[in-house]
């Protein structure tokens, strides 16, 4: 059942039950009673001085300062003598207390040579045979042990904690019910509120754990578990430790439940005030101070001031959260306004009206109060997971918007740059062909036109524009920066041109590290630069033999070296093309040496690896 309906299904219950009891069987109220402080161990007389007294008497106002032994005397008629048996209820007594009827003793709360006595109600059986038509009269013997004992008068020593309440009086079934009843609104309720409390303080601080940025979480849940503890000193009979020290700790976690929800009201609206924060803290502390002197006795007036010392913490988290719920949303503003009425409201009462054995409102203010709080505190979080879940997936939909324009600018970029790449290479190879065969061409054609060269000549300049047309074509093959292939290429191309010669060829070509400089146009470089050196080997060094070789120098560069077996040069030479094959070697991160002997000429191109 929902804490809401529960309360108010048990409100109905709590008004209409006494009209429906009445109106059936009426249990006797009793009252009025006649008293007398006395040590005696039986009964007093009628003879001895009684005095009248009204009831509920609460020995914090009507005599603070008497200690010791006193009787009620209570009376009520019968019609006749009751065929089944009776009961009798209080629902205070203490701290401790006997019951008699028609001087026969029914019970008791506890031994009266021991000084811890029980707060709290009473129900006992009537046996049929006690009762008698006519008069019949119930004795209470009340003992106050304040004074008689320090550790009773720290339970027993704050206003409406001691003495007798009304008295309930009738046949059993119905006394039960009532018992029943009150039962339900002092403990009961206190049981669902402390438990309520309790459950929604450990959830609250669980939500708080993922939240630690948002501290109101970590202040309510705070409250919430203090606001437990306190509310189960109504119905835990057997505290965890001993019972003065129980009741001072409960009380300081009722105190300090009101400081943790003024820090929650202040962080719900958004607020933080360093200053009024530490005074806050330094009442707090004269809170825990006030509660020992309140429990260790004193002037009447001083408790009375000491009850009272929680009102301004009790005020200010009420306004600030009222106030904080308007700035927020209106619902919130119009159930926090609300709420904060009514347990102002509730506190007044219990404060001003209620006595020490009549109905509360705690319970009832906490369940409503801590119910919306809570409620507003669980459907924020559900919101921002919503709001989370909302913006991841939005963010995971602009990320594939996002990813799907990347892409196809990446695919424009790759468009863009292959044709810049195709525009790049053409421009190349047309001015390769320029610089190149065109040349050759263009000067061949001049000689043939002018008569100046032989047939020969002739096929021997258009060989070497064919030749060089293989070389532009073979430095558009893909290399994968691998030396090899590209010298290979060469081979294929000279190979037959030398046998033709009848110069012999000396491949000791092997595998070199890769090469990050094989570039289309940096492998024309190399290959012009080799062809170079083959072509005046061809045709200045009378040479037999040719060794091509790779390798790796000591400087970790890779090396091609060319060596023939003919007449050499003068390092003074200035033909050949030397200068066009070291300018080529430089752009190509490169270095070219040549070194010429009357035995033989060796060319070694060094290459960078990276």
């Amino acid at each position: 059942m929902h804490p809401v309906t529960f309360v108010l299904i048990s409100l109905i219950w709590f008004v209409a039950a006494p009209e429906l009891a009445s109106a059936a069987d009426p249990v006797l109220r009793l009252n009025s009673a006649e008293l007398i402080v006395s040590d005696s161990t039986a009964p007093p007389p009628d003879s001895a001085p009684w005095h009248a007294q009204t009831l509920p008497d609460d020995w914090g106002v009507s005599r603070p300062d008497v200690s010791g032994y006193a009787w009620y005397r209570l009376r009520f008629d019968l019609p006749k003598q009751p065929a089944q048996p009776w009961a009798v209820y209080v629902p205070f007594i203490g701290p401790v207390g006997a019951i008699y009827v028609n001087d026969v003793l029914l019970g008791r709360t506890g031994p009266f040579d021991k000084t811890e006595g029980q707060l709290g109600d009473l129900l006992l059986s009537i046996p049929s045979s006690v009762l008698k038509s006519g008069s019949n009269r119930l004795d209470v013997l009340l003992f106050n042990p304040r004074s008689a004992d320090p550790g009773v008068s720290l339970l027993a020593g704050v206003a409406g904690e001691l003495g007798l309440s009304e008295v309930f009086i009738g046949e059993d079934i119905l006394v039960r019910g009532e018992y029943v009843r009150r039962t339900l609104f002092r403990t009961k309720v206190g049981e669902v509120h402390g438990v309520f409390s309790a459950i929604l303080g450990l959830f609250i601080l669980l939500l708080w754990l993922h939240r630690r940025r948002e501290p109101m979480y970590g202040w309510f849940a705070l409250a919430a578990l203090l606001r437990a503890v306190f509310s189960a000193s109504n119905f835990v009979r057997v505290p965890p430790i001993p019972e003065p020290y129980w009741a001072v700790l409960t009380d300081i976690a009722s105190n300090c439940s009101g400081v943790a929800m003024l820090f929650f009201s202040l962080r719900y609206g958004g607020w933080r005030w360093p200053r009024v924060e530490r005074g806050v803290w330094l009442y707090t502390l004269l809170l825990v101070c006030l509660t020992a002197v309140k429990f260790s006795g004193g002037p009447l007036w001083l408790r009375y001031v000491v009850e009272m010392s929680d009102l301004p913490i009790i005020c200010g988290w009420l306004a600030v959260l009222a106030i904080a719920g308007w700035r927020h949303k209106i619902s919130e503003g119009v159930i926090f306004s609300t709420s904060a009425i009514f347990y102002a409201a509730t506190v007044a009462y219990d404060r001003t009206v209620t006595d020490f054995a009549g109905f509360s409102w705690y319970a009832y203010r906490g369940l409503l109060l801590y119910a919306a709080i809570g409620w507003m505190l669980v459907t924020r979080f559900a919101h921002s997971i919503n709001e989370s879940e909302k913006l991841s997936a939005e963010l995971e939909q602009r990320v594939a918007q996002k990813h799907a324009e990347l892409q196809e600018n990446y695919q424009k970029m790759q468009q863009m740059e292959r044709q810049a790449a195709v525009v790049e290479e053409r421009s190349r190879i047309m001015s390769d062909m320029h610089d190149g065969i065109g040349g050759q061409l263009i000067s061949t054609l001049s000689m043939v036109e002018h008569g100046e060269v032989s047939s020969a000549e002739v096929a021997a300049a258009l060989r070497e524009c064919i030749d060089d047309l293989r070389l532009t074509i073979d430095s558009l093959e893909p290399t994968e920066n691998d030396l090899l292939p590209v010298l290979g290429n060469l081979r294929y191309r000279l190979d037959g041109r030398l046998r033709t010669q009848g110069i012999s060829l000396d491949w000791r070509v092997h595998e070199v590290p890769k090469l990050a400089c094989l570039t289309p146009q940096n492998v024309l470089h190399i290959l012009r630069i080799l062809q170079e050196a083959l072509t005046n080997v061809l045709k200045h060094a009378h040479a037999s033999l040719i060794s091509v070789e790779t390798g790796v120098d000591g400087g970790n560069r890779v090396f091609i070296r060319v060596h023939d077996n003919g007449t050499g040069f003068s390092g003074d030479h200035k033909g050949h093309g030397l200068a066009n094959m070291k300018q080529r070697a430089k752009i190509i991160g490169g270095e070219l040496d040549i070194q010429p002997s009357p035995t033989g000429t060796t060319l070694n191109l060094l290459l960078p690896v990276s």
